[in-house]
């Protein structure tokens, strides 16, 4: 039903009143607002719709089942021309593009580098295959928010190189991690 919704909107170009649950946690209340959706995408296990957030004047990335709330209204809006949904995610890791690009330069040792080397993570990546069956992984980044989770669920299997913002981060969130089991 809310995509369907959201995707009628699009189609018909008729902004919705939602209302949009806060992520669990976060302290922040659930809002109302009025959005007028670009696109639908699928990304990272979830559907999600990308437009105009009135309430926060900006362009957002919004989970579909977050919305506890959709209402068409009669109020017309226009896709901003040349919009793309590429063009705006850019270069980012999965969906939330950052301000600033990143050269990410990762090494995985042995028994992980194939099954890494094997799958399509980000349209930028490269790998070097080294003797020890160790690879190392490149790719240009926009913001370090998303890759920063991605790198951790690879856990003793990689280390971060470079940037050095990206290798302090894991470097504290594995630390705290590890702490939770003395």
């Amino acid at each position: 039903d809310r995509y369907q919704r959201v995707q009628q909107a699009i189609a018909s170009r008729r902004a919705l009143e939602c209302r949009y649950e806060a992520a669990v946690g976060s302290g922040k209340p659930d809002e109302d607002f009025r959005f007028e959706p670009y696109a639908l995408f699928f990304s990272v296990r979830a559907w999600y719709a990308i437009g105009r957030h009135a309430g926060r004047d900006d362009v957002r990335s919004l989970k579909l089942s977050r919305f506890s709330r959709i209402s068409p209204t009669d109020e017309a809006y226009e896709i901003p021309e040349g919009f793309s949904l590429e063009a705006h995610l850019g270069n980012a890791w999965r969906m939330i593009r950052g301000d600033e690009e990143h050269d990410v330069e990762i090494r995985f040792d042995a028994s992980f580098a194939q099954t890494v080397s094997d799958t399509m993570w980000h349209p930028t990546q490269r790998f070097e295959e080294h003797e020890d069956g160790s690879a190392t992984f490149r790719c240009r980044v926009a913001g370090l928010d998303e890759i920063v989770w991605w790198a951790l669920g690879m856990g003793p299997h990689c280390e971060v190189i470079g940037p050095a913002a990206l290798r302090e981060r894991v470097r504290e969130l594995a630390s705290r991690t590890a702490g939770l089991y003395g």
